[in-house]
């Protein structure tokens, strides 16, 4: 909390912007404190919201979409933008994860046991086939 009072009180737009970002990439879940911390200060370094509108569905907030969104509160540092992050960052830390449990079990699925046992089956039914093709021909031209 201390070391974001001291975000705050730093005089450079251009660094206060780069810690307060990634003040919210360290801290997402502090997304109450933030705010406190902002409105008991009282001072307004807030620009006018410019730029296309937010992805409102929180289906589609991924680590892409975080990461542009910061990109554009970095070159737009309105109150909006900065409330947006908040939310994404607090949601993607609460279902972090889900999403990893997701994708590990698809990485699973292509590259771990199931696909060692998918080659082994492919393995026995090639050679099968290959001692039913000798048996055939040797049966045939005998």
């Amino acid at each position: 909390m201390d070391t974001l009072k001291q975000i705050i009180a730093i005089e450079d737009t251009i660094q206060r912007r780069t810690l307060m970002i990634q003040y919210i990439v360290d801290h997402p879940t502090e997304k109450d404190e933030i705010v406190k911390v902002i409105n008991e200060k009282n001072i307004n370094f807030w620009e006018t919201n410019m730029g296309e509108p937010f992805e409102m569905n929180p289906y589609k907030w991924d680590d892409i979409y975080y990461q542009n969104l910061q990109i554009r509160l970095n070159n737009n540092f309105s109150k909006e933008k900065f409330g947006h992050m908040l939310e994404v960052a607090e949601y993607l830390a609460n279902h972090q994860s889900t999403l990893l449990s997701e994708n590990s079990n698809e990485k699973i699925k292509l590259y771990g046991n199931t696909m060692g046992f998918i080659m082994i089956w492919g393995v026995v039914v090639f050679i099968v086939l290959i001692v039913l093709v000798v048996f055939y021909f040797k049966n045939k031209y005998a």
